[in-house]
């Protein structure tokens, strides 16, 4: 049996701070001389095609002519590409995987645009079964992929303004954002009912620093804080 990677994904709306925390908790990991990949959905520079694919499905340029099961699709190749292409192959080759975004933000971002559930659910489970082949590697419930989900979880609308403010990856604006507060309300409706179905520890970040969030999500994964 190959050692496998603990695989850990980082997950939440908007501006709550995964991309901060996925990059501190890589840091921590390393320091303490672990090998770690350090991957992002939907889309990662480890893989060019996903970035492109990004790029038209989030590129606020294409909203008004991509349709919601275009999107979708594009969407779904997405994490084809980089479970099959990525993942799959670097999975025995490390400590750790840890990645900012996955399904459950497919999930609730999907549903939010008007796909339905269960149509999510099994594309999914179609393509974690494509990506591991016969390698055994992955459950076949595509939720439990992920040994952990951090699930960060914040002030919806704020985060979004914070989002809005930060820089943007496109100059005419990302077509989540852009769908405003009531899609954004949506999407963590969904992202709290849906993260019941993965290995999830909720860490509510409002009030917190950068710091004590970092330490906290330690902790759960029962990893050492960096105060000692």
């Amino acid at each position: 049996m190959i050692k496998k990677a603990r695989y850990i994904c980082l997950e939440g709306t908007e501006g709550v701070g995964k991309t901060t925390q996925t990059q501190k908790l890589v840091d921590a990991l390393k320091a303490r001389g672990f090998s770690v990949l350090m991957t992002k959905e939907p889309g990662t520079s480890l893989i060019p095609l996903t970035m492109a694919l990004r790029g038209i499905m989030l590129d606020n340029q294409y909203d008004a002519v991509l349709t919601r099961p275009a999107r979708e699709f594009i969407s779904q190749a997405i994490r084809s590409i980089h479970l099959e292409r990525l993942i799959a192959p670097s999975i025995g080759e490390y400590d750790f995987i840890i990645q900012d975004r996955g399904i459950l933000s497919g999930y609730a971002y999907g549903t939010a645009c008007g796909n339905n559930t269960a149509d999510l659910f099994k594309m999914a489970d179609q393509i974690v079964s494509s990506a591991e082949g016969n390698l055994n590697i992955f459950p076949a419930q595509a939720e439990l992929i992920y040994d952990d989900v951090i699930y960060l979880k914040g002030d919806t609308l704020k985060g979004l303004q914070i989002a809005k403010q930060a820089k943007q990856e496109y100059t005419t604006g990302d077509a989540m954002e852009s769908r405003g507060d009531d899609f954004i309300s949506k999407v963590s409706y969904y992202m709290d009912l849906l993260s019941s179905h993965f290995n999830t520890v909720r860490i509510d970040v409002d009030g917190k620093s950068i710091e004590e969030v970092h330490n906290e999500i330690l902790a759960n994964l029962k990893l050492e804080s960096t105060n000692g």
